[in-house]
């Protein structure tokens, strides 16, 4: 059997700005150590709501989840730069 390439990944998709407020970084540093505060809750509910629509099939919400994995790196990645300047 000869051995064959795969297919390639599809592209990742682009997507609009993320929802994270801007005033979020200044209530973040405010908040009490043990609250928990999550500036992408909006793609966090749109992809938990898309589960509950589809019976729990996570394949037919990998968009969500996609879009939600993208925000929080840009948040990490925001995160990290201000901890490197001295703000957070």
């Amino acid at each position: 059997m000869p051995l064959t390439r795969p297919p390639p990944p599809p592209p990742k998709p682009v997507f609009d700005e993320f929802s994270t407020p801007p005033d979020f970084n200044d209530n973040f540093k405010k908040k009490e150590t043990t609250k928990y505060m999550n500036p992408c809750q909006v793609e966090e509910k749109q992809s938990m709501k898309c589960l509950d629509k589809n019976n729990y099939d996570k394949s037919k919400c990998e968009y969500f989840f996609l879009q939600y994995r993208e925000c929080k790196k840009k948040w990490l990645a925001e995160r990290k730069k201000l901890r490197q300047q001295g703000q957070l």
